[in-house]
């Protein structure tokens, strides 16, 4: 077969070297390219640049680093999720349209066959997940005496946190009673499209389930990670309402984190300062077994617990003692001594 390259591939080719860096091995009828994985250098340092283990199919669409894939899913799959995940907005749109432009060229009815440079698995591999059937965003001064805005006020949140986390809630429904009558609390991706959300009854009914969340596969989800400050003190919470009281939260959607979680590997590749704990009062074996895990990695010696007592945990403490309340729990913050990890796997 004859090899001509179209503009709409070199484009492409350009699209990659943007974020990626120079390619190992010069664009040929191989399609098959060589980059550096700005992961591995996230994890390892900058001496990665040399060893170009990320090899990306542009034909074919799908990439994987040989060194990193094997312990984080992220690194592999369509080229389209790379984009997402070390690109930008702008470069996702310039890739989708340089496909379907080339798609439609004569060049690729002589070249290629139906699936070379498909879009259509990318776009299913990233459909996106949508807020619940009839969420409604609080409205300020319109919503103020409804039931769900009463909920929030009694836990101690006023409309900064509300217009800051775009809180908001669903009424009755008949034809969707499991998601009637709930706070919505959503959680948006670096790239501010929504990810995950957490649905909370006001009604108080001890008969209904307390909270309703997405059917989505959670170690893959960093809760609101287009908030997150990477250069300043993390705290880990559990839940979604610690996270709204608890500046530079992330919630861990449990009481679990270990490196099948992107969220670890985001951490210790990330996190610039401390990164503290802060978990329920009943939940220090837990909270023991997560510093051990976090302080075995380059966070080691950065890992710092927040100590809290009774029958408290962070969303109680801002209710009953609001800002204040938090902050003097997060001065609290400090590493275990050795003696206190004994026992601890």
């Amino acid at each position: 077969m004859f090899f001509m390259i179209a503009q709409e591939i070199e484009n492409l080719y350009n699209i990659l070297v943007s974020f990626l860096g120079p390619s190992k091995c010069e664009l040929d009828e191989t399609f098959q390219l060589q980059f550096s994985c700005p992961h591995c250098q996230e994890r390892d340092g900058s001496g990665e640049k040399l060893k170009f283990h990320l090899e990306v199919n542009l034909q074919k669409g799908v990439y994987q680093c040989w060194k990193c894939a094997s312990v984080d899913d992220s690194m592999k799959g369509s080229i389209y999720k790379l984009i997402r995940k070390y690109g930008n907005k702008n470069l996702l749109r310039d890739y989708k349209k340089n496909i379907k432009a080339l798609r439609e060229s004569s060049l690729y009815q002589i070249q290629f066959s139906s699936e070379d440079f498909d879009l259509d698995h990318e776009d299913k591999e990233i459909q996106g997940l949508e807020l619940p059937q009839y969420y409604q965003k609080f409205r300020e001064g319109i919503d103020d005496n409804t039931p769900a805005f009463k909920y929030l006020q009694k836990r101690g949140l006023n409309w900064a946190v509300i217009n800051e986390y775009d809180l908001g809630f669903t009424t009755y429904h008949s034809d969707n009673k499991s998601l009637s009558n709930r706070v919505i609390l959503p959680s948006f991706d670096r790239y501010g499209e929504i990810n995950y959300w957490t649905a909370r009854d006001f009604t108080n009914n001890p008969k209904r389930q307390r909270y309703f969340n997405p059917v989505v596969e959670r170690k893959k989800i960093i809760f609101n990670e287009n908030k997150i400050q990477w250069n300043a003190d993390i705290t880990l919470v559990e839940g979604p309402f610690d996270h709204l009281v608890v500046p530079n939260s992330i919630p861990l959607l449990g009481k679990s984190l270990n490196p099948q979680f992107e969220l670890y590997h985001e951490l210790i590749s990330n996190c610039k300062a401390n990164c503290n704990i802060f978990l329920d009062a009943d939940a220090l074996s837990t909270v023991k077994t997560l510093y051990k895990t976090l302080n075995e990695t380059n966070l080691k010696g950065r890992v710092r617990y927040i100590p809290i007592k009774g029958d408290f945990d962070p969303s109680k403490v801002f209710e009953m003692y609001g800002k204040r309340g938090i902050i003097t729990c997060l001065r609290r913050a400090r590493p275990f001594l050795e003696e206190e990890l004994i026992n601890i796997k």
